[in-house]
C-alpha cells in the first residue's frame, strides 16, 4: 500500500483526450486448483519479519566510500510541475535505439534524483549503489561505470560498447541495449543484516524500489521513459562487474532512453 501525503494545492486535474476505445481479445489463464509451495520463499518471509531481535546494532561497518575521475554537472531544473509528472508517467515497453543520447546534464539530474533522503523507517542508511552501462551519453564514452554520489562523480569500471551485455545480463531483454543507459543496482546485504538482522534483507530492496520510482519521476520530467527490469541473472551480474559478496549483490536493473510508442499506454 502507498500513501501520498499532498501539501499545499492539490494536483490539477486534466481531461483526457477523447480516443477510440480498443477492446483487446484473448483468454485469460486459468488459476491453478492447488497452491504450489515453495518453502525457501517461506523460510525467507519468516526470517526477515520485524521483531525486537532484527535491530542488532545502530552502527554499521563504515559505508564504501571513494571517488570518480569524472565529475558530474549540477543538475536541471525542469519545468513540468509535480502533478504533470505523475499523471503521465508510463513505463516504456523498449526504447528506440539508434543514435539518439542523452545529455551529461540529464544524466546528473537522473542520479541527482536518487541521492536525497528517503523519508523512511528503513533509511537511516544507505545500502544500494548505482552501476551505469552507459551506451549513449554526451560527454561519455561506453563503458561500466560506478556513480560515487558522495562527490557527485563516475568512475570508469570497463571500457566499450555495453548494449549486448546489458541486454544478456537482463535475462536477453534487448530494452537494456536499446535504452541510452541501463543501471544495476547493488545492495549492500552485509552492512544492512549487521544494522538490521535479517530484516534488512527487505531494506535493501525497499531502498532500490524507492530509486526506481525516483528515476521514474525524473526520466518522466525530462522528456524521457524509463522502466524497471526484474529479471536477471545475478550471478552473472555479480562477475560481470568483478562485485565479491562483500561488495554486494544485484538486487534490480533498471533502463532509461526514449521510448518506442505504444497507443495502450497514452490513455
Amino acid at each position: 500500500m502507498l500513501i501520498v501525503e499532498l501539501r499545499g494545492l492539490s494536483i490539477p486535474m486534466r481531461m483526457l483526450d477523447k480516443v477510440e476505445t480498443i477492446l483487446f481479445g484473448g483468454e485469460p489463464n486459468r488459476l491453478s486448483d492447488k497452491q504450489v509451495p515453495f518453502p525457501e520463499i517461506e523460510r525467507i518471509h519468516a526470517a526477515t519479519k520485524r521483531s525486537a531481535a532484527n535491530a542488532i546494532s545502530n552502527v554499521g561497518r563504515p559505508a564504501a566510500f571513494g571517488r570518480g575521475e569524472i565529475s558530474l554537472p549540477f543538475h536541471l531544473s525542469t519545468s513540468p510541475n509535480f502533478g504533470e509528472v505523475v499523471r503521465s508517467r508510463r513505463s516504456a515497453l523498449n526504447f528506440r535505439g539508434g543514435g539518439e543520447s542523452i545529455s551529461l546534464l540529464q544524466l546528473a539530474t537522473l542520479l541527482a534524483s536518487t541521492t536525497g533522503p528517503l523519508f523512511a523507517d528503513f533509511a537511516t542508511a544507505r545500502f544500494v549503489h548505482l552501476y551505469l552501462y552507459v551506451h549513449r551519453v554526451e560527454g561519455l564514452s561506453p563503458g561500466v561505470y560506478r556513480h560515487w554520489p558522495e562527490h557527485l562523480e563516475l568512475k570508469k569500471i570497463k571500457e566499450g560498447d555495453q548494449r549486448l551485455a546489458a541486454a544478456a545480463l537482463s535475462l536477453g531483454q534487448e530494452l537494456a541495449g536499446n535504452a541510452c543507459l541501463a543501471i544495476s543496482m547493488i545492495g549492500d546485504f552485509e552492512n544492512a543484516a549487521h544494522i538490521y538482522g535479517d530484516r534488512g534483507y527487505r531494506y535493501v530492496h525497499f531502498e532500490a524500489g524507492a530509486i526506481g520510482q525516483r528515476m521514474y519521476l525524473a526520466s518522466e520530467a525530462l522528456g524521457l521513459r524509463a522502466t524497471g527490469i526484474g529479471a536477471f541473472f545475478d550471478e552473472e551480474v555479480n562477475r560481470y562487474l568483478s562485485l565479491s559478496p562483500e561488495l554486494g549483490q544485484v538486487v534490480y536493473h533498471f533502463a532509461i532512453g526514449y521510448p518506442v510508442r505504444d497507443s495502450r499506454l497514452e490513455a
